[in-house]
């Protein structure tokens, strides 16, 4: 049950785009943490997106020539391993990618933020992964 928040100059994702991307992250987001895909955790996935005025975003000390896309994501400690944060970077970054034609590398950041389940509160209480792997694979969306 990541929490996603997509940083990038506006006009970046369109309403479109927005749908096209919340999805697959969604899916790619229960994977990563090996939960199962019921409704109820697919709808604790939420993704959010903070547009950027096009004179807010520089890229060293000039304004970005490129759409760059900065993916904060928040997710339990111990729910990743090193190939799991491996497999999140490379498929959050080819979700995310929208560098125009004869860019050399997409230019998407992705940061991880492990927070204790002790610091994370679901629903009024503390988080638990083992409970959430454990959950019914038809439990209904919140």
């Amino acid at each position: 049950m990541p929490k996603l928040i997509i940083h990038s100059p506006a006009g970046t994702f369109d309403a479109a785009d927005r749908q096209r991307v919340a999805g697959p992250l969604t899916a790619l987001g229960l994977d990563w943490e090996v939960l199962p895909p019921s409704p109820m955790l697919r709808s604790t996935v939420w993704t959010y997106f903070a547009d950027y005025a096009a004179d807010a975003v520089f890229m060293g000390d000039e304004l970005a020539r490129l759409p760059v896309v900065t993916l904060q994501i928040y997710v339990l400690a111990g729910g990743l391993d090193a190939a799991g944060k491996r497999r999140l970077i490379e498929g959050a970054t080819a979700i995310l990618d929208r560098r125009p034609n004869g860019a050399a590398v997409a230019p998407v950041y992705v940061v991880i933020h492990e927070v204790a389940e002790q610091n994370w509160g679901i629903f009024g209480k503390q988080a638990d992964l083992t409970a959430l792997r454990a959950s019914a694979p038809d439990a209904p969306a919140i």
